[in-house]
């Protein structure tokens, strides 16, 4: 070996060792990702690919190494020998390597079309998914309005067939009532204040009209005349209605609420029955809190179902779980013997769903209750909600 030809030398040797050390380097690495993702075929591919480049760096430098060694050793004749084998081995390598390239380029068109498959599929599952919790929903929500239809339906045939009982029976009593009130009040004329025949008289006269007053609201029940309807100002009736509060309620402690919505219109509506709704809910709530309370009325408009909330809320006990369902009961009360008849509710859900709304109560024992009226918004202030 001559000493210009050192530097080819030196560099030959040293690409031969390098490109061991490379491509062994690069085994490692790539290992290590298959071993982590060992499902993923771009580092299968690569996986092989190393190897074979690794065989093919030890073929090629071993080759390199062993010829520089023959030559400055003045083995000519040897490496012209060994020469053809190590070419041969090289080949093969690279033939290998491309084999594989072409394997894996088919493989890897059917992953992808396997991976598009997959996605569609999960796509469709999710799909399904939704279809079904969508389906669930609308079932429930139907089984849910069927529900309350069946309650209205059975609320409706009860109220009726109760109503004309009440109506019989009332009819039957108020005459023989009208006679006894007259009777006993000309008797009254001629006796004594103070006397104790008076005193007698007057406890008639107060039974009578205590008689005739319950007859009366078994007429109201039992009447279902049709609404006569105008328009009205619901926050004035309201306001009505809660002077009349003030003035039987003769206390400082009973504290009353207002929050009336900006945006109520004009409601077409028969303001003598609203007002008598008003005054059931309002005296059973100022009954609920006694002389010590709070008592809110709060109004709003909902312009996407055109309705108007009316709720009045009591700070009292409450209603417990088991009469939520039978408060609207004709006859049914929770107050003491004499201080109710039981109609009072009864006869306002007649009158709003005469109007085509509805009434709902709601209540946590301890907590008070809230009735809500929900009353519909007709078609000509509509445009003002």
């Amino acid at each position: 070996m001559t000493i210009s030809a050192l530097p080819i030398w030196l560099v030959d040797m040293a690409g031969s060792v390098l490109m061991i050390v490379f491509s062994f380097s690069c085994l490692r690495h790539i290992r290590e990702l298959n071993r982590r993702d060992p499902g993923n075929l771009i580092w299968t591919y690569l996986l092989w690919v190393c190897y074979l480049l690794a065989g093919f760096a030890i073929s090629r430098s071993a080759g390199h190494i062993l010829k520089q060694i023959l030559l400055v050793s003045g083995h000519n004749g040897a490496w012209e020998a060994i020469r053809p084998y190590s070419g041969s081995i090289n080949t093969f390598m690279l033939i290998i390597v491309a084999s594989i390239t072409l394997f894996f380029g088919r493989a890897w068109k059917i992953y992808r079309e396997i991976v598009r498959d997959k996605i569609a599929l999960q796509t469709t599952h999710r799909e399904m998914l939704n279809l079904n919790e969508t389906l669930e929903r609308r079932v429930r929500e139907r089984t849910e309005a069927l529900a309350r239809s069946e309650k209205q339906i059975a609320q409706a045939d009860k109220l009726a067939s109760i109503g004309q009982l009440s109506s019989g029976i009332a009819h039957e009593i108020n005459n023989p009532l009208g006679v006894i009130l007259g009777y006993t009040q000309l008797l009254l004329r001629d006796e004594t204040p103070g006397s104790q025949k008076h005193d007698d008289l007057k406890t008639i006269e107060k039974h009578v009209k205590s008689c005739k007053t319950i007859v009366e609201d078994l007429l109201h029940f039992a009447r279902s005349s049709k609404p006569r309807k105008e328009d009205i100002d619901i926050h004035k009736v309201i306001d009505d209605v809660l002077n009349f509060i003030r003035h039987r309620a003769k206390s400082d402690r009973l504290h009353i609420e207002k929050d009336y919505g900006s945006n109520i219109p004009p409601m077409f509506m028969d303001e003598k029955k609203i007002n008598q709704v008003l005054i059931n809910l309002m005296m059973n709530a100022r009954h609920a809190t006694g002389n010590e309370g709070t008592i809110r009325i709060t109004t709003r408009s909902d312009p996407s179902v055109s309705r108007v909330f009316i709720s009045i809320r009591d700070t009292g006990y409450g209603i417990e779980e088991k009469n939520l369902s039978r408060i609207f009961d004709p006859f049914f009360t929770t107050k003491p013997t004499g201080e109710g008849t039981g109609l009072g509710l009864a006869v306002s859900y007649g009158i709003i769903k005469n109007h085509g709304g509805d009434i709902r109560a709601e209540s946590t024992p301890g907590n008070g209750a809230v009735f809500t009226i929900i009353l519909p918004v007709s078609a000509r202030n509509e445009r003002n909600v």
